[in-house]
């Protein structure tokens, strides 16, 4: 039976550290399911779901532990609860969002805020702040994929969050994903 483990991992970035770090994941006979690693201005950061049995799991965390000094990362294991059965279905239609706007604090909280408000569940958020030299002022741009119910009418969902873009000042775009 494969069982999961979520491990979450930061630390100067430098060349070589995702192969570090999942080199030491696939020693252990462990599988990596869904990952996300980024270089945040220097700082590397990832969260990976990895599979495997009981055993192999707890020897990915001995390894990690133990390597986590000389790769340079701090490392944190959670174990996600037990399912009942298959994964959870998920309910909605995907579309993807993405706002441009001057960086100002409290975006992606008000988009957020907004987005839960309505039952809509955010997949995936990336924001990146840029130079703009042409603006004179840095650019953020958030990028959400997301999960609206099909109760919630899209054209109102679209409608609203772009209101709410007007009042924040930015621009906001919403597709099929």
């Amino acid at each position: 039976m494969s069982l999961e483990l979520v491990v979450t991992a930061v630390g100067p970035d430098r060349p070589g550290i995702a192969s570090d770090f999942t080199g030491h994941v696939h020693a252990a006979g462990a599988n990596l399911a869904d990952t996300r690693m980024v270089n945040l201005r220097g700082q590397f950061a990832l969260i990976a779901l990895v599979e495997g049995t009981s055993a192999v799991l707890e020897d990915v965390k001995r390894r990690l532990a133990e390597a986590a000094p000389s790769i340079g990362l701090a490392i944190e294991f959670a174990t996600p609860s037990p399912k009942d059965g298959a994964p959870a279905q998920r309910e909605g239609v995907p579309f993807r969002l993405k706002t441009y706007s001057m960086d100002q604090p409290g975006i992606v909280h008000r988009v957020t805020s907004y987005l839960r408000e309505h039952g809509v569940n955010v997949e995936e958020l990336v924001t990146r702040l840029e130079s703009a030299p042409f603006m004179g002022t840095p650019v953020f741009t958030m990028e959400i994929l997301m999960l609206v119910p099909k109760n919630v009418s899209v054209k109102a969902l679209r409608h609203a969050l772009e209101e709410l873009g007007d009042q924040l000042n930015c621009d906001v775009d919403i597709d099929p994903a």
